[in-house]
């Protein structure tokens, strides 16, 4: 005969089950508060959940956001369709993927994010892949300014070498008179 289990010990197990899953769920919720990054799931490239960096980054309300296609946040198709083939591109060869992108606020405006994503369970990207969105956007600006003033400084090297050269010349030809 098979040992049977009492129908209170199933009781027990099944209200330690729905206890750890609330302290599980509380942990995510407050990873979500906490986090100084956009943090959202996706399934099948349609907003699931956001958190509400994700809403102050983009302008969008989390009701305007979920249950939409993470479409609306690229400024073109071919933004869109680079990102979701270069990323699961990475999660099918390492497990996750992060790529630089551009994304378009509501007001219209386009900030550069890093989108670095990984699957809730490896084996079935439908059940939601967990993405993180950060706005480099001042990082981005910053380097292009310091480019520009590199290539400014380059310049102005340049004028003055060639009018120093122009001296040395002219000098040259002084003492040789």
């Amino acid at each position: 005969s098979f040992p049977t289990r009492r129908s209170s010990d199933l009781i027990t197990e099944r209200k330690q089950a729905q206890a750890d899953l609330r302290k599980k769920k509380a942990k995510m919720d407050s990873i979500f508060r906490a986090a100084p990054t956009g943090i959202g799931v996706v399934s099948n490239r349609i907003l699931v959940e956001v958190n509400q960096r994700i809403c102050e980054m983009t302008g969008y309300s989390r009701e305007e956001l979920v249950g939409k296609s993470s479409r609306m946040l690229y400024p073109t198709q071919e933004d869109f369709e680079f990102v979701g083939n270069e990323k699961y591109r990475q999660i099918a060869l390492q497990g996750t993927g992060s790529v630089e992108t551009k994304w378009r606020r509501k007001d219209g405006t386009t900030m550069d994010i890093i989108l670095s994503s990984s699957p809730v369970d490896q084996g079935n990207l439908s059940a939601g892949v967990t993405f993180t969105a950060l706005d480099i956007t001042d990082r981005k600006r910053a380097e292009k300014d310091l480019e520009r003033y590199r290539e400014h400084l380059e310049e102005l090297v340049k004028d003055r070498t060639i009018e120093l050269e122009e001296k040395n010349k002219k000098l040259g030809e002084e003492i040789a008179e």
